[in-house]
């Protein structure tokens, strides 16, 4: 029998475990107020050319003031090669381009001074601009981890998946959901197929409840992000909806959970 839950229960209570540690630690109010549902609108990504050659630094500086850092936080950003493709060989093959990351940071510690933080990101999706804004979305993500109030305690092996769920914690679920898989079509002299690249840690349906939650903890209807959504994954939101209907009670309190003092 199929389950009317979107996700397993034990991962949803793991989400509403993680969205009250981000609260107490990023939040200045209740209700998420200092999150926004970003959405792909020129009202938060205005002058977005795909063909700009300076489109990276751009859409870096537009994600860089939504996740609330300010010029005081000096990041370097770097673009890296290509991500190394990987096929299963035969006449209708896929080929994967998501075995290594789209983006990685790193911290360098310094005696004297700040620490040097850099954001390196696969050159290959400055003309791809909704996979470069959830990359680093999820890059900064980690920077904010190093600015919490408390120490995060996590396995090693969930981290990149907090980091994920991080990221839509500051509104990015849209994108992490809609570039978690990308699909193109491609052909050459002996082979046909598909090519897959993905954004991302957490599952789509993962994405989709966290971006759910994320809504209904802030009064949003789902309508707000429905038509920015990929068909499938508009009926994973309405699925995470229902299955949300049921958890009233963990929403309500994430609701009305009050930050930690600064």
């Amino acid at each position: 029998m199929f389950s009317r839950n979107l996700i397993d229960p034990d991962v949803a209570e793991w989400q509403f475990d993680g969205f009250a540690w981000l609260i107490d630690n990023f939040e200045t109010k209740p209700a998420l107020a200092d999150s926004p549902l970003i959405l792909p609108t020129p009202d938060f990504f205005p002058e977005i050319d795909a063909l700009s050659p300076t489109q990276a630094d751009h859409i870096f500086r537009l994600v860089k003031a939504q996740c609330g850092f300010n010029e005081g936080d000096i990041f370097e950003l770097e673009g890296k090669s290509g991500r190394p493709d990987a096929s299963l060989g035969g006449l209708a093959m896929v080929e994967t381009t998501g075995d290594t990351a789209c983006g990685t940071y790193q911290l360098i510690p310094s005696k004297v001074g700040n620490p040097r933080e850099i954001i390196r990101y696969d050159l290959g999706l400055e003309n791809k601009p909704a996979q470069l804004i959830a990359t680093f979305a999820h890059e900064l993500s980690h920077a904010l981890h190093t600015r919490a109030k408390a120490q995060l305690e996590i396995e090693p092996e969930l981290y990149e998946l907090f980091t994920d769920l991080t990221a839509i914690f500051l509104g990015y679920g849209v994108f992490l959901a809609n570039t978690r898989f990308e699909f193109s079509q491609f052909t050459n002299a002996d082979t046909q197929g598909w090519q897959a690249q993905g954004a991302g840690y957490l599952p789509e349906a993962d994405m989709v409840f966290a971006t759910a939650l994320f809504m209904r903890i802030k009064n949003m209807p789902k309508e707000t992000a429905t038509p920015h959504l990929k068909p499938r994954l508009r009926k994973m939101l309405k699925k995470a909806w229902r299955q949300l209907d049921k958890n009233m009670d963990e929403v309500e309190a994430l609701r009305v959970r009050v930050p930690l003092a600064d």
